[in-house]
């Protein structure tokens, strides 16, 4: 168990936060996590510090109300609006629909809103809402540079005050250098790939696996997020394939 003053300090020195977005049983503490209505409960509440509630936009049974109503009933400090999968205009239907239906219901968190491309015209169509939390969407199966460019396009539009999500993005190596070299250009990113690569490792048979898969899985967050950090050296990280960095910081 890594001790929790060394955790803060990444999450400290970190300009995004990482949400895993992914089911455990609730058996890892992770400052950030994201779930969908029917996968989360109030064990998910405890083990965060902070928590978004996923619209599932893989369940077409799942509503806006069924994600407000779960948000409210875990004390969730965010709801994500739903989005249509690369559709623009059927997606500003929507988040317009969404905010209108939270203007009414009893959860009174933050929203975020999934934007499809083209995204400054979509954030445009929602009314530039910079009460708002506003995300990317569409790009979870797209390249490091389309995410990249897709970004910046938004963040030089909507500017610096405005939250920017990336959806379905874990900090692959193009994408964590950019936050390093630019602290500003985007504010939290949620991926599920920690878990699925720890399930899909192979363990003993038997009862309590995947308390071994989380602890897999802690170690892929713990050195994902460091590299979104300025704790990375950018000029010689490694010499031989050995980290010369490894004792600077104890």
């Amino acid at each position: 168990m890594l001790r929790d003053k060394y955790v803060e300090r990444l999450v400290e020195a970190s300009p995004v936060e990482l949400y895993l977005s992914a089911k455990d049983g609730a058996r890892l503490w992770w400052p950030w996590r994201m779930l969908p209505p029917k996968e989360v409960n109030i064990n998910y509440r405890t083990t965060s510090d902070k928590l978004i509630i996923d619209s599932d936009p893989l369940d077409d049974s799942v509503t806006t109300k069924d994600v407000l109503d779960k948000a409210l009933s875990v004390n969730a400090d965010i709801a994500s609006l739903q989005d249509i999968y690369q559709d623009k205009d059927k997606t500003v239907d929507s988040l317009l629909h969404g905010m209108e239906v939270a203007d009414n219901h009893a959860f009174d968190g933050e929203l975020l809103l999934p934007l499809q491309a083209p995204y400054v015209e979509c954030y445009k169509e929602i009314g530039e809402p910079t009460g708002h939390l506003s995300g990317i969407g569409g790009r979870k199966d797209g390249t490091e540079w389309e995410r990249i460019e897709a970004t910046k396009d938004l963040r030089s539009y909507a500017g610096n005050s405005v939250w920017i999500h990336g959806f379905g993005w874990g900090p692959t190596e193009k994408l964590a250098k950019e936050i390093r070299s630019n602290p500003d250009f985007i504010d939290s990113l949620d991926y599920s790939t920690p878990i699925q690569t720890a399930i899909k490792s192979t363990d003993m048979p038997g009862a309590e696996r995947m308390s071994v898969q989380a602890m897999r899985a802690a170690t892929q967050l713990v050195q994902d997020l460091r590299t979104c950090t300025r704790h990375v050296n950018e000029s010689d990280d490694y010499e031989n394939g050995r980290d010369k960095n490894i004792l600077s910081y104890q």
